[in-house]
């Protein structure tokens, strides 16, 4: 059958809310959207009107302005007169009452900034002004009215920027004679007003270059850009967003844009305002829901499966610590902990049956003595003593000594890895005694390991190996025994090496080796007594490996690095026990 596929409890609910939380979600964000979209449609559209009003007030009295100025000098006989060369008394009474009817229309016109006739046959120009106009600009406005060059200047009206004040310019006449009319920027239909329920709204006028003609305070260090057809956008300008609609103007090449202060919320109606927050708000409650169902039930049950996952480990000591609202939980958690007391209980029992075990288990390996090596210690012993070599003797029966009492310590205990090495200095020399070969041991043992904690007699059964496989007569016996720390798995390993030149394993011997402990037929009697030492200690994290190298025979042991003896060590046979 197949495996289904299965869904932690945080997954399975965190899949259905997407499931039904996300078309709701969705829809509330378009109607939000859509709500404050329809509600800047209706300030864009409120805007426009206001524009669009302003447009048609300012083209009107510019059409107007055009007109009067045309049927005057269609129709009054005074501007026909400036035509001509005339006496400067009667020149100068033609202007003067013109300049009279050019008040009459600045009054009645109060975006009219200046206006001027001038008469190139009669070398006459005279103006009327605004009053606030300072006496600098009155002489800059009469100067380029008399420099005006008729036949580039009476097509249309054109801009133009006089000392800091932006004109619109409407030239009407002939070329000896003309009239010149300056509709001032800011005095034609542009504001600043801010009322009490009422955001601060500008008429801002741009020329050709959309550079601002009015303005320029407000539009400091702010650069807007205008797109044909009926549109509108937002921009932050002197550190409040604003909503710019814009219109040409017709005349000029001038862009009107109406700007005006915008809060979308602030432009919305109570009842859109009250929807749109309470979307956003239940929008926010989602993740806040979310979050309680984490602390409350998906952070219990992620330590409860920690916990559980620990019971598996062959922790001793999981418990389920639960002081949350759910009764299922703290149920749940109850009967876990009283479930886990008794497997705690029946582990101790089965631990302490387990050690009693290996107790035995240590008592038999330690009397797996090999007789034969006393017995030749003691015929050499007799054959020093026959040849009265004395201090050979004396020293013979020292090493002996010295490797019984080490062989009679505990074999539970772990000893630091130089102690085990001078056991194998002794034990070669007293084997150098009992065969005619030469025997070369060398050792090459970093200092970082020699302080390593190894299990005891463990290179010696290596060692002796090399004596009853390696011994060849026609060469000296050379074992060399090496150390080094290596890391695996984000652990730190003890790589013991026993490399000698000899004649090697046999077939037989090698294959007693490799094959398991249970079934070795009782031979390798060594080896398979360390494996079991190692299995004890270290359980499946210790490896012996033995092969035949290229000259002589390898073997290799890998054990996990301790730099502090075993704590379960049990007690040692003293000196008085081996003595006794």
């Amino acid at each position: 059958m197949r495996n289904r596929r299965l869904y932690s409890i945080k997954t399975f609910f965190l899949i259905s809310g997407i499931i039904l939380l996300l078309p709701f979600a969705t829809l509330s964000v378009y109607f939000a959207l859509h709500t404050i979209q329809s509600s800047e449609e209706m300030v864009a559209s409120a805007n426009r009107n206001a524009l669009h009003l302003y447009q048609l007030e300012l083209s009107s009295n510019l059409e107007q302005l055009e007109l009067l100025i045309a049927q005057s000098w269609a129709q009054d006989w005074d501007y026909q007169k400036l035509r001509f060369h005339q006496e400067a008394i009667d020149a100068h009474e033609s202007t003067r009452k013109i300049l009279e009817s050019y008040k009459t229309i600045q009054s009645v016109y109060s975006c009219v900034g200046s206006m001027a006739v001038c008469s190139k046959a009669n070398d006459l120009c005279r103006c009327v002004y605004y009053n606030d106009y300072s006496h600098d600009l009155r002489e800059d406005i009469k100067k380029y009215a008399a420099e005006i060059d008729f036949p580039e200047s009476s097509m249309a009206w054109y801009t133009k920027k006089i000392r800091d004040k932006w004109f619109l310019v409407r030239i009407l006449g002939t070329a000896d004679a003309y009239s010149a009319c300056f509709v001032d920027i800011e005095l034609s239909p542009a504001f600043t007003y801010e009322e009490p329920l009422t955001a601060p709204s500008f008429l801002i006028y741009f020329d050709q270059q959309m550079e601002p003609m009015n303005g320029a305070g407000l539009l400091k260090d702010t650069h807007l850009t205008f797109h044909n057809g009926d549109h509108y956008y937002t921009k932050r300008i002197s550190g409040n967003n604003y909503m710019v609609v814009h219109t040409p103007l017709g005349y000029g090449k001038v862009t009107m844009a109406y700007i005006s202060q915008y809060s979308g919320f602030r432009n919305m109606t109570y009842f859109q305002l009250f929807a749109v927050m309470l979307t956003f708000l239940m929008l926010l409650l989602i993740p806040l829901v979310y979050y309680i169902m984490i602390r409350v039930l998906f952070q219990p049950l992620s330590d409860f499966k920690h916990t559980m996952r620990e019971s598996r480990q062959d922790n001793l000591h999981p418990r389920l610590s639960y002081n949350g609202l759910l009764v299922e939980l703290g149920e749940f958690s109850r009967t876990f902990n009283h479930m886990m007391d008794k497997i705690e209980q029946l582990k101790i029992d089965s631990y302490e049956q387990e050690i009693a075990k290996q107790k035995a288990e240590f008592q038999y390996l330690q009397q797996q003595l090999k007789p034969h090596f006393y017995l030749n210690c003691l015929k050499m012993l007799y054959g020093i003593i026959q040849l009265k070599h004395t201090d050979k003797a004396q020293h013979m029966i020292l090493g002996i000594s010295e490797y019984i009492r080490y062989t009679f310590r505990n074999n539970s205990i772990l000893v630091p890895l130089e102690q085990e090495v001078r056991q194998v200095e002794n034990y070669v020399h007293i084997q150098q005694e009992s065969i005619a070969t030469k025997v070369l041991l060398s050792t090459d043992i970093p200092s970082e390991a020699r302080h390593a904690y190894v299990p005891i007699m463990c290179i010696q059964t290596f060692v002796e190996n090399s004596f009853k496989y390696g011994v060849c007569p026609d060469r000296d016996l050379e074992i060399r025994i090496s150390a080094n720390i290596i890391s695996a798995d984000q652990e730190s390993y003890l790589d013991i090496s026993i490399q000698d030149n000899g004649c090697g394993f046999s077939e037989e011997a090698l294959a007693n080796y490799t094959r398991s402990p249970d079934n070795d037929g009782g031979t390798a009697t060594g080896i398979r007594n360390l494996r079991q030492r190692l299995e004890i200690f270290y359980h499946a994290k210790a490896g012996i490996t033995c092969m035949n190298n290229y000259q002589g025979a390898l073997c290799e042991l890998i054990i996990p690095l301790h730099r502090e003896p075993y704590t379960e060590q049990i007690q040692e046979v003293t000196d008085e026990c081996i003595d006794h």
